[in-house]
């Protein structure tokens, strides 16, 4: 796994092709369309839409309309929000934008109290039910291809997907990636997407020790071999950008990358202050004693920042800071980091 990582890099170094890049999430349709354009002019293998601000959707979208070339893919929309008929309706409908065979499906399954805080909705037993959201959302293409079909699953049953008759068998449904941080979703992943799409909220010891074994052991279980890991980093300007955006990512749910660390100590502290509104006592905990371990690359030099992350990931996304980051702030960064990509690598 991974084994390809450094001739990536080598060919990203040459001028060939570069990681791909991470619209931030505040950008508007036309902001997405401009960053997109660039991200492929320079030679970005993907365009990457978040989902925490913009409909993931209408951004990709945005994105395919406006490139040619470039794969474009959620990283992640969040699936529990959406039942799967409506994501799998959206994915087909993009898989033929631009060509065809563009788009790639990336979902998680959000932390539940986001989730419900965001969405309105709860989802008990994410795991087991991204399993079934996965082969509901097939199942949904299958019938779009053939023109009838239902799914019958634990947690969703589809009995009519195909509302308007008619069989389409001539298109290509996209690629689905999962999200995931504990070893149990890593595994689902493994059994049952074509990529496992990582966290920056990681280390490059969880990665080797955690996720990789998790990922092969899902995938041995399915009887088929581990997918491609796509792991993303966020790329900061400075220090302050970067422990704003990780120390939201400080939650219970993500706890058990630092408890591998040896910091679970740290972990509570963090989460203690945060909660009993002592914010900046939290963000220094993390710039101190976590900050530097995680999937963040702060300043200018992108190599030395992607060094230390080599043979662990087969493909890359680059992301800029958005978490209290202001909506001309964020596309800020994001035209630095393409420009950074351009000239450095």
């Amino acid at each position: 796994m991974g084994g390809g990582w450094w001739l990536g890099l080598v060919t990203w170094l040459i001028g060939v092709t570069r990681p791909g890049i991470a619209l931030p999430g505040a950008a508007r349709p036309l902001e997405a369309e401009e960053l997109a354009q660039r991200a492929e002019a320079i030679g970005c293998e993907a365009v990457w839409v978040l989902d925490t601000r913009r409909e993931p959707y209408l951004s990709a979208a945005a994105a395919l309309r406006a490139t040619a070339r470039v794969q474009v893919g959620t990283n992640v929309a969040v699936a529990f929000a959406r039942s799967p008929a409506v994501t799998a309706a959206a994915a087909w409908d993009l898989a033929q934008w631009g060509g065809g065979g563009r788009f790639v499906l990336g979902l998680g399954s959000q932390v539940g109290g986001t989730l419900e805080a965001r969405f309105g909705v709860s989802a008990d037993k994410p795991a087991p039910r991204m399993r079934d959201y996965v082969a509901a959302v097939r199942a949904c293409w299958e019938a779009y291809r053939s023109g009838h079909g239902r799914y019958e699953g634990k947690y969703y049953t589809i009995r009519w997907p195909v509302f308007q008759p008619g069989a389409e068998p001539a298109i290509t449904p996209p690629l689905i990636y999962l999200a995931a941080v504990n070893p149990i979703m890593v595994g689902v992943a493994g059994e049952c997407a074509d990529g496992l799409a990582a966290h920056p909220f990681t280390t490059p010891e969880y990665i080797r020790e955690v996720m990789l074994p998790a990922l092969a052991k899902g995938a041995a279980k399915a009887g088929r071999p581990s997918p491609p890991l796509m792991l993303q980093l966020v790329v900061a300007p400075n220090r302050d950008a970067a422990v704003r955006q990780m120390t939201a990512y400080c939650v219970p749910a993500y706890r058990r990358v630092l408890d591998h660390a040896g910091l679970g100590e740290v972990f509570d502290a963090i989460w203690a202050a945060g909660r009993e509104g002592r914010r900046a006592e939290a963000r220094e905990l993390l710039d101190d004693q976590v900050l530097d371990r995680l999937g963040v690359i702060v300043g200018d030099d992108l190599a030395k920042g992607l060094a230390r992350w080599s043979g662990l990931a087969d493909r890359l996304s680059l992301s800029v800071p958005w978490y209290g980051i202001e909506h001309h702030r964020q596309l800020e960064s994001a035209r630095r980091l393409l420009s950074l990509v351009e000239t450095q690598l």
